[in-house]
């Protein structure tokens, strides 16, 4: 279950979420989404990954932490992808890292190969400035087992927040990302 930080309080069971998050993880085994019409139309459809907030980012988390909700989405994300219909092909299986927010992280189903573009083709668009991150790579940084069928790509967001301050952040979609 996701849950926001209203306090600063110790974040307890740090164990017994991570066997949750790993049993969300294993129910998409052999379980292709079944995406709503409107969807398709959308052109995207997503679960944000279901922890604590203190749990993935803040003081109160590790990077081996981080990198074990990592795996945990890039394992869904797989198992979406190997239970994929044949006549879903156009569909693009993914999820998404962001960091330092990582409870923005998602599954990510993209119905729509222009919207995909729009999350990850450099320029300017909603999102604000994109650009590739060229010589890093989350899967090594994290040291995440990537499924063979799969390949990362390293986004960097520049945009302005509500005061006006410029905010970056690192999205690493991990999946079928390679052109088509």
């Amino acid at each position: 279950m996701r849950q926001l930080a209203i306090s600063n309080k110790k974040l307890r069971g740090i164990p017994r979420r991570l066997r949750s998050l790993k049993k969300w993880s294993e129910s998409y085994t052999s379980k292709f989404p079944i995406i709503a019409a409107e969807d398709y139309t959308y052109g995207y459809w997503n679960v944000k990954i279901p922890v604590h907030l203190s749990l993935v980012q803040g003081e109160q988390t590790s990077r081996n932490i981080q990198s074990y909700c990592a795996q945990m989405l890039i394992n869904a994300a797989y198992d979406i992808y190997q239970s994929k219909p044949v006549d879903k092909d156009e569909i693009r299986v993914t999820c998404s890292i962001v960091l330092p927010d990582m409870f923005s992280s998602e599954l990510c189903l993209f119905t729509s190969e222009e919207y995909f573009n729009v999350h990850t083709q450099p320029g300017n668009n909603v999102f604000g400035q994109i650009s590739l991150l060229h010589g890093r790579s989350l899967v090594k940084d994290f040291n995440l087992e990537l499924p063979k069928e799969f390949s990362e790509l390293g986004i960097l967001r520049v945009c302005e927040n509500d005061e006006g301050e410029l905010y970056h952040s690192e999205h690493w979609y991990i999946g079928e990302v390679s052109k088509k």
